[in-house]
């Protein structure tokens, strides 16, 4: 059983993975075709600077059969500059109509999910558009939150200037490195109809995430129950979130199954004045 950070994530992660090691990028990028060749997940390769070529040569040195990958269709390699740059600037709403409409492709053609892994050290460069990646990024949780998109986006420390990675990370519910003590993402939002499970710890590392996400199922959908029988921990700015939701929803958001020590925090904030909260 592959029990790195990588091999633990599954469909419905959203992942910040920073790094400064070429190496440890090549190594990710066998590990996550590997593992969507192994679950049956349609399987999509932004890739860095290096280019194309240079990234299937190294998935078929660590022994993927790129060649019958590639014929049947279950993956697809090229560059982040090609996907995401072609017009010569960053236009995140047409990035997130692509991928709502490859997540519609993959489910027709029969995959058990969609699972894309995207260098996005561009956003370091002068891009047009690349002030928008905190957008992006934090618009992507509500497209990966049905459990069928998995999302890891690299981001190289050596290229990315620190207020860069700061909102990144943020907007992301989980932030995971090959060196990093965590085994499993954070922060796990699972939106099953009107249903959003939260799973692990909430706090200010994931916040912007966590609030973005809710503020789209508040403008998009009709009532909304927060799952909180998962959540280990949150602390006083998740619980402070979700009772200012709850009043800006006007009663359409309730929690259920939270702990003691969240229901108490969630009491204290207010959220027994909040219309159906609590």
């Amino acid at each position: 059983m592959d029990t790195s950070p990588l091999g633990r994530l599954r469909p419905g992660d959203h992942v910040c993975w920073t790094h400064a090691d070429d190496g440890e990028q090549r190594r990710v990028a066998a590990a996550h075709v590997r593992a969507g060749l192994r679950d049956h997940h349609k399987i999509v390769w932004f890739t860095g600077p290096a280019g194309r070529a240079a990234a299937l040569a190294g998935l078929a040195a660590d022994g993927i059969d790129v060649a019958g990958a590639l014929a049947t269709g279950r993956l697809q390699v090229a560059t982040a500059a090609a996907a995401h740059l072609s017009r010569g600037h960053f236009d995140p709403e047409q990035t997130c109509a692509r991928w709502a409409a490859a997540m519609r492709r993959a489910r027709t053609e029969g995959y058990a999910g969609l699972r894309v892994l995207g260098d996005m050290s561009w956003a370091a460069g002068p891009v047009p558009g690349a002030e928008r990646v905190g957008w992006f990024e934090r618009r992507l949780n509500r497209l990966v939150a049905d459990g069928f998109g998995l999302a890891i986006c690299l981001y190289d420390r050596r290229r990315c200037p620190g207020d860069l990675l700061s909102d990144v990370t943020r907007a992301h519910p989980a932030t995971v490195t090959a060196r990093g003590p965590e085994r499993e993402p954070r922060l796990r939002m699972a939106l099953t109809a009107a249903v959003l499970r939260l799973t692990g710890e909430a706090d200010v590392s994931n916040r912007d995430a966590l609030a973005s996400l809710l503020r789209h199922l508040v403008e998009d959908t009709g009532p909304v129950t927060i799952d909180l029988a998962g959540l280990r921990f949150a602390d006083a700015s998740t619980c402070e979130l979700i009772v200012d939701t709850g009043r800006t929803a006007g009663g359409r958001l309730r929690t259920t199954g939270a702990r003691p020590q969240i229901h108490r925090l969630l009491t204290l904030l207010g959220g027994g004045l909040v219309p159906g909260l609590l």
